[in-house]
């Protein structure tokens, strides 16, 4: 009775548990209509952030390497983030979204990022009945005035709800470091609205890739200056401790007026400041400089410098902000790793893998043909052997060798060479009854004959032999024509990881586990075909040997039963 109670306590225990367990599951789905999510990891430590950052915009660069386009609805309007409690929606908007080049630029809302602290969100897809939900405005907070992506053609475009456009300023690079980019010749300059300049704090932070020296930023009495490869601020002569700007070269420049000085940043590290409170009025981007600038901010409140440590590493090349997990899918599906793997195949690779599978059905026509003609060619000479051998003693004289049924050559080898044979024979056989002798048969006749029949057995041989080498070559090229697509495709993979400004693990791993497909399919190409080759060679061998030994009985036969012997001699016998 003891144990009865313990093993019934144990099993309603065991059902609380799983009970209690089930819902915590279902829990952990943000919402059930979206089939995908993949988890976003946030080091602000390893990105070098040294401050806490209360709220801040993140750039999520989603590339081939850490986000599959055929998850998504076309126009990404299924596209949501939530934050790491997996509950709280997340405001986003979308700067680019081009699905045929596998990439979309992002940007996140995210609040309370700490160096040393643990952080993600997660993006969730699948969704069909899903309208679109991103927020430009809500993207970025109250403190910012001014957001300039310079993603549009025409005059800079304000991402957020105040709509200070800029004047001018017209000129985009498509290949900018964020999509596009301001492109600026020296000439020309773009205005910026002075109600981003109020009274008051302000923050300015903007991408620079400079191309000579110049303004890059003119406010009221103050200026920030690209002089000699080094940038510094000018405010009415006094100058501040500068830092290196090298042309041709991404830089994260920042400039914070708290009301008493203005501090520059260069990268996210201090490089000099001035004493003095900024005057409002309208600004001047770009007056005499030539180059290009991207993400172009102004905040009303002096931001910290951990906010500038963020963006430089989220935003540039080699940002090192951001780790993908593998996405995850519901339960109601599953993801099929050779699916993930096809879908991240290159054009380069899909042309490989189609010759090599070209390659295949070619080599498996081959075997399964030369297969079934080996096959028949063996029970055709069984058939012969057994006829010939019931014919061997009814020759005789000048009757010459036995004719055969005609069907026997047409798939057996040894009656042909037996037909080569009985021809060759019978010529000689009529040739020595017109000249009075019984059989004429002399040693040089019996060589002619033997040539005769060698060189039928070269061209059964070949006949055996024809399309073999189809397999060789499946054998030796496909292995090379395979790793051709694969080193093909791991180069696009880094290709599009270096265009995409994100080096990990998940970016890599599908593009070069899909560019090694089109070594499997060389493999799978080869490996049937060497097994192939081998076994059908070994058949072709057997019958090549039993054509060999054929050729010799007949030619000893014909040597030993037609004998040159003269007619007078065989009469005094």
């Amino acid at each position: 009775m003891t144990m009865t109670k313990k093993g019934l306590l144990g099993g309603l225990a065991a059902a609380v548990l799983i009970g209690a367990a089930a819902p915590a599951a279902a829990a952990g789905w943000w919402q059930a209509d979206y089939a995908y999510r993949t988890k976003i990891n946030l080091n602000a430590q390893v990105a070098g952030v040294t401050g806490e950052v209360a709220r801040a915009p993140v750039l999520i660069r989603l590339h081939t390497g850490n986000f599959d386009f055929a998850d998504v609805k076309a126009d990404g309007s299924d596209l949501r983030f939530v934050a790491g409690d997996d509950r709280t929606p997340l405001a986003f908007h979308i700067e680019k979204w081009a699905p045929a080049e596998q990439q979309a630029l992002v940007w996140v809302d995210v609040s309370n990022l700490k160096p040393g602290a643990a952080a993600a969100i997660y993006a969730y897809y699948g969704n069909e009945k899903a309208e679109a939900g991103q927020n430009a405005a809500g993207t970025f907070g109250a403190d910012y005035r001014l957001v300039w992506h310079f993603d549009g053609a025409g005059a800079p475009q304000d991402a957020t709800s105040n709509g200070l456009n800029g004047v001018g300023g017209e000129v985009r690079n498509s290949g900018g470091l964020i999509g596009q980019s301001l492109t600026l010749d020296g000439a020309a300059a773009v205005s910026v609205p002075a109600e981003a300049f109020a009274q008051g704090p302000v923050s300015v932070s903007f991408w620079v890739k400079p191309g000579s020296d110049g303004q890059l930023l003119g406010l009221s009495g103050l200026s920030l200056i690209s002089e000699g490869a080094t940038l510094f601020l000018d405010a009415a002569g006094q100058r501040s401790a500068g830092a290196a700007l090298p042309t041709g070269t991404w830089a994260h420049v920042a400039l914070v007026n708290d009301g008493q000085k203005t501090s520059l940043f260069v990268n996210g590290q201090p490089a000099g400041e001035v004493a003095g409170a900024l005057s409002a009025g309208p600004a001047v981007l770009g007056q005499g400089f030539t180059g290009e600038i991207d993400e172009f901010r102004v905040a009303g409140v002096a931001l910290p410098q951990a906010a500038f440590q963020l963006a430089a590493a989220s935003e540039g090349q080699g940002a090192k902000l951001l780790t993908f997990d593998t996405a995850e899918q519901t339960e109601s599906g599953g993801h099929n790793y050779f699916g993930i793997l096809f879908k991240a195949l290159t054009v380069d690779a899909w042309v490989v893998i189609i010759i090599l599978g070209f390659m295949l059905a070619l080599a498996i026509w081959v075997m399964i043909t030369k297969g079934l003609m080996l096959g028949r060619t063996t029970r055709a000479n069984e058939e012969f052997l057994d006829v010939y051998r019931q014919s061997a003693r009814a020759s005789n004289g000048h009757d010459g060798l036995g004719a055969l049924p005609p069907a026997l050559t047409e798939h057996s080898p040894l009656a042909r060479l037996y037909q080569i044979g009985r021809q060759e024979l019978g010529q000689r056989l009529a040739e020595g009854k017109a000249s009075g002798s019984r059989f004429a048969i002399r040693p040089q006749s019996i060589a002619a004959i033997r040539s005769a029949l060698d060189a039928g057995q070269v061209r059964e041989s070949q006949k055996l032999n024809k399309w073999m080498v189809l397999l060789t070559i499946a054998i030796s090229g496909g292995p090379f024509i395979g790793l051709l697509g694969t080193v093909l495709g791991v180069m696009i993979t880094f290709a599009s990881v270096a265009a995409a400004g994100e080096v990990n693990i998940n970016a890599i791993a599908p593009g070069i586990a899909a560019a090694l497909l089109a070594t499997v399919a060389g493999l799978a190409v080869a490996i049937p075909a060497l097994f192939g080759y081998n076994y059908l060679l070994s058949r072709v061998e057997d019958v090549t040997a039993d054509n060999q030994i054929f050729v010799d009985e007949l030619e000893k036969r014909i040597a030993e039963t037609w004998q040159d012997a003269p007619v007078a001699a065989l009469a005094a016998e």
